[in-house]
């Protein structure tokens, strides 16, 4: 791209890619000198240089220029690299129908859902939690970012576009909205699920975590769409606050799509749906009140798109569920075993509410979880009370530390129980084993907080696991073989 084409500037060199990490090599890049809360982009200008940088867009005073380097001074050097972004793949977001979905709680859930339906009928993009998908197939399920930044972001559009896509189904995390990330972006359709306290070590208060989600909601097209959970405390603050058109689902209040005549089993639900004087009866293969919402957001999304309730409700019976969320687990066993990945207080009270809606009284609930490092250290004691109070038997385990010690990590959890006298279990295959050993007909397990992760995130990055779900399966197998032989 002729960096003229963006930019007020004589010059018409050709950019051919944008550099991102200074340390690799990048011929005839653009490198944005950008201010983070950690590293200042100008320390690496030279660096940039060397690696390949032909142009390098900075906002402090440059004393040592380099011959045959452009250089493009600017006050705000994050809105210029969002605009070049945009603009070196062609606005490729603008030609899409654009689906947000934010909320503390179920973003990839909805996300997921409404991508694989609109599938049905158009082709249909997903980028989130679950990493980015389009054509019935995950290209990437390794990025680090629910909401990546603006070059992988405006990139993948482009892929999809390319790929004969007509609509975008974008997690849009609060984290990716403060960060401008998400800047250049307009949504068709944007949808409130909830907001509960979470993100603390990067928001600070509630307050500054719900005018982070609401910055979503600016980002709507002329004729857009707010989808809004009014059952949820600050989806109603939204209403007032929201400029667009509004939408509003809700179980328990009057509402433009509402659930009523719920009925809740341990693999499947049944409701009424009420919307402008109709109702149609759902039956659905989620289970729990939560994934409700979950459901109702994406009927309203779907339908306000043109997909109507009639001629979606088939593909309601039998959804793809996103792996690792409230995922049921059927190897054989008698017991409930539920993989999910719940890691905040809220989560957990929902994950445990749906255990208890499927355990009889006289069973148990044994759960398998740990917490990450380097997070909002406030969702440990809140996470440890609810199992504390809720559960039978709770076995500590290997999570994400990061950057921080596992067992210290676990130590520190372990401090916030008082009724129950949780078991260490570094270990988390063994943790999983020694669970599965202690089940009886009629029990539930949880393992909570990785869901479907392959990974756990260390201090030297990634390292590989087998999964929650597939140590689950073997250590039931291994229950049932000896069953057999016993």
């Amino acid at each position: 791209m002729k960096l003229n084409k963006v930019f007020d500037t004589a010059s018409d060199i050709d950019i051919k890619t944008i550099m991102f990490d200074s340390r690799k090599e990048c011929p005839e890049s653009i490198f944005f000198a950008m201010k983070g809360k950690i590293n200042d982009g100008h320390k690496f200008i030279d660096m940039a240089i060397r690696n390949g940088a032909v142009c390098i867009v900075h906002s402090d005073e440059i004393a040592d220029k380099k011959d045959g380097v452009v250089y493009i001074r600017c006050e705000d050097v994050t809105d210029a690299y969002v605009s070049f972004c945009n603009a070196y793949y062609d606005y490729p977001t603008d030609k899409l129908n654009m689906i947000g979905i934010t909320g503390t709680n179920g973003k990839t859930t909805i996300a997921w859902i409404i991508r694989d339906i609109i599938s049905r009928f158009d082709k249909c993009g997903y980028i989130g939690t679950m990493g980015y998908s389009y054509d019935g197939e995950v290209k990437d399920s390794n990025m680090n970012l629910t909401s990546p930044k603006s070059d992988e972001l405006f990139r993948i559009a482009r892929e999809m576009l390319d790929h004969g896509c007509k609509a975008l189904v974008l997690e849009a995390s609060s984290e990716g909205l403060l960060t401008h990330r998400l800047d250049q972006v307009s949504f068709s359709t944007a949808v409130f699920n909830n907001l509960t306290g979470d993100h603390f070590d990067i928001h600070g208060t509630m307050e500054n975590y719900f005018e982070a989600k609401c910055l979503l909601f600016d980002k709507l097209r002329d004729g857009g769409k707010a989808i809004i959970n009014i059952d949820d405390e600050y989806g109603l603050r939204l209403m007032d606050i929201c400029k667009s058109a509004k939408v509003t689902y809700a179980l328990d209040k009057e509402a433009d799509y509402q659930a009523v005549n719920v009925k809740l089993y341990p693999d499947h639900s049944e409701f009424d749906l009420l919307y402008r004087g109709n109702s149609y009866h759902i039956n659905t293969n989620m289970s729990a009140r939560f994934n409700i919402y979950n459901l109702l957001a994406v009927i309203a999304v779907l339908n306000e798109n043109g997909y109507g309730i009639e001629k979606i409700m088939p593909y309601l019976e039998n959804v793809e569920l996103t792996p690792g969320r409230c995922q049921l687990i059927k190897a054989g066993q008698d017991f409930n075993v539920v993989v999910d990945y719940a890691f905040t207080p809220n989560s957990f009270d929902k994950v445990f509410s749906f255990a208890e809606s499927i355990t009889e009284k006289g069973h148990k609930i044994i759960a398998v979880f740990g917490a990450s490092g380097d997070r909002d250290h406030l969702r440990r004691p809140g996470t440890a009370k609810i199992a504390d109070v809720r559960a039978d038997t709770v076995i500590l385990s290997f999570d994400d530390p990061s950057t921080e010690d596992m067992m210290e990590i676990l130590i520190d959890l372990k401090s916030y129980f008082s009724r129950l006298d949780p078991e260490i279990i570094l270990d988390r295959i063994e943790a999983i084993n020694k669970a599965v050993s202690l089940c009886e007909e009629g029990d539930t397990l949880l393992l909570l907080g990785k869901g479907n992760d392959k990974f756990f995130l260390c201090a030297n990055g990634r390292v590989p696991y087998i999964s929650d779900e597939v140590a689950v399966k073997e250590a039931i197998s291994k229950k049932l073989a000896e069953k057999i032989e016993g």
